[in-house]
């Protein structure tokens, strides 16, 4: 076992001829499962099995949680109905950016401002990530959050205006260039927003990074699903932007 939680059986056991075991994997809290490591059915199932007919050896891999500190939300999570499928729809991650810099264009990142945007506009992501790097979550996982709107993604007509359904999306505040903002928040306050107000902070990629990790591992997501607003939605969408560095998620 790697990590911390529990398993099942948890010891050496010898059967008289080849059987099929059923394993089960429970995380502690704080922890999550990840995946089995070796010859199950499912690797990715925290209950699943293994055909023994010879010295077999499997264990399960957990991840801390902690890896980024997630909090409540001003005026607490947004209630939305749940995925038809549960997690089981989660298949994407949308990035897109967020400020208030249209309103309050010298002070753009106030989280409370953000959240009553939410509740305000009916509009709002799974996850907020302030410009210190702590998460804030708005909307449970198994739900459907309101950040896509309208696009279409690989060709797939499952995903046309129907994003919502199959991605987490994840807010971090941040403002993007001078053009691609001209359009957004208006030519004064674009012209009152600070360059260290622009792009993003160090904090946010290192619990990006942390969150992405988390969220890539508990739902099997692969890196190559995690997406822009702007690749949904190209021509209407900018977020997160050409300020957005790339190359600097790294997924544990």
């Amino acid at each position: 076992m790697q990590g911390q939680g529990t398993v099942e059986p948890n010891a050496v056991l010898t059967y008289a001829e080849p059987t099929l075991v059923s394993v089960s994997a429970v995380p502690e809290p704080g922890w999550s499962f990840v995946r089995w490591d070796g010859p199950v059915a499912d690797p990715f199932a925290p209950e699943t099995t293994v055909f023994v007919e010879r010295d077999t050896t499997v264990q399960a891999i957990f991840a801390e949680d902690s890896a980024v500190e997630i909090a409540l939300p001003p005026g607490g999570m947004i209630p939305r109905p749940q995925r038809p499928g549960g997690t089981a729809d989660i298949e994407y991650i949308m990035l897109h950016a967020i400020s208030d810099a249209a309103a309050n264009p010298a002070n753009p990142y106030e989280m409370d401002r953000i959240a009553a945007s939410f509740w305000e506009c009916g509009v709002e992501a799974h996850y907020v990530i302030d410009r210190s790097g702590t998460a804030y979550q708005f909307v449970r996982d198994d739900s459907t959050a309101r950040h896509a709107g309208r696009g279409s993604w690989a060709k797939d007509p499952r995903l046309t205006n129907n994003m919502n359904r199959y991605a987490l999306g994840i807010e971090i505040l941040g403002i993007g260039t001078e053009g691609e903002m001209a359009g957004v928040i208006g030519a004064q306050a674009n012209s009152r927003i600070s360059e260290g107000d622009r792009g993003f902070t160090d904090e946010q990629y290192a619990a990006l990074n942390g969150l992405l990790s988390l969220l890539t591992s508990r739902y099997h997501i692969p890196a190559d699903r995690i997406i822009s607003h702007e690749e949904y939605d190209p021509g209407r969408k900018w977020d997160p932007g050409d300020l957005f560095e790339w190359e600097r998620i790294r997924l544990q």
